[in-house]
């Protein structure tokens, strides 16, 4: 089994803001803190402010300030993830162009009935991949008229298995 490398460690702290910080984000910032410190790395304060609609103003400072008194000091941040949508933005777009991903427009409405259906039929959530194939033109059309989508992963349609270090072949 290959061992882990320790070279250049750097973890990150992710909290949302969305209010004061509990104890079990405290103990998560904790673990992280001391792994970096123990193998000379990187301690990365990156904020979750993607969902605007459930930020607390006032939640950052609190979380800045309960690190500072804990004396977690971060090393990097923080790193605010709403500043960086369109370098996620042109990174999708990228893995579209190189269709390594594609848009997926169905309604999450449809996406419930799947699941429904799995959970009926006593089977693992599955998308059906209607929209891994669809024209370029299907495509255009949708766009064009503001159809909402999300971004998939072009996978191949077969078993991925990979070897965890504590739990074994999954």
């Amino acid at each position: 089994m290959p061992s882990l490398s320790t070279a250049n460690v750097c973890v990150r702290f992710a909290p949302s803001p969305t209010g004061f910080m509990h104890l079990g984000s405290l103990r998560t910032a904790l673990y992280n803190y001391l792994f970096a410190r123990k193998h000379n790395g990187t301690f990365l304060l990156r904020i979750e402010d993607t969902d605007q609609s459930r930020c607390v103003p006032s939640a950052v400072d609190s979380i800045v300030d309960t690190l500072k008194w804990s004396g977690l000091n971060y090393d990097v941040g923080p790193i605010y993830q709403s500043s960086r949508f369109k370098l996620y933005n042109d990174k999708v777009f990228e893995l579209i162009e190189k269709k390594a991903a594609y848009r997926c427009f169905c309604s999450q409405h449809r996406l419930d009935l799947l699941r429904k259906e799995a959970a009926k039929n006593r089977e693992k959530p599955r998308y059906d991949r209607r929209c891994y194939e669809l024209s370029k033109s299907e495509i255009e059309e949708k766009l064009s008229k503001k159809v909402p989508f999300t971004v998939r992963f072009k996978l191949e349609d077969e078993d991925i298995t990979f070897n965890d270090m504590v739990f074994g072949r999954h």
